[in-house]
């Protein structure tokens, strides 16, 4: 059984933060207001972990703004082209490790991701409202 502790310290390296993005209605079409919610929501805490001293990649914060100023990407179902995208980054840029928002468990993405950096072997941490980031200690 592992233990949990909160780190007071950011670790070195440049970090990966997976947010959820995607947002459905209850209809089951994408809404695009919720992924603007996210979106924002992601950018706020990724400020709270800069501020606190991480370096990370914050992929929604970073790009969201590109899908949203071009519109075929926005109207397109193009979940797989940043899945894609993503996972580009993933393997070309050695990162120290991932660190999963609240919510992770409920996007495909975040397991995605999650699952990407274990096979990798790098450590993942959570991030905690307003600004925890906890380890596993065993």
């Amino acid at each position: 059984m592992s233990s949990w502790q909160v780190l007071n310290e950011p670790l070195a390296g440049l970090w990966y933060f997976a947010h959820h993005y995607s947002a459905w209605d209850e209809t089951g079409a994408l809404c695009p207001e919720g992924m603007e919610q996210n979106f924002q929501l992601c950018c706020r805490r990724a400020a709270h972990l800069i501020e606190a001293h991480w370096h990370i990649y914050a992929p929604v914060s970073h790009t969201h703004p590109i899908k949203m100023a071009y519109p075929p990407f926005a109207a397109a179902d193009s979940e797989q082209r940043w899945y894609d995208f993503d996972n580009y980054f993933i393997e070309a840029i050695p990162f120290a490790g991932l660190i999963l928002a609240p919510g992770w468990e409920q996007s495909r993405g975040c397991r995605s991701e999650k699952e990407r950096f274990a096979q990798l072997g790098c450590p993942v941490l959570y991030f905690q409202d307003p600004c925890n980031v906890w380890a596993s200690s065993a």
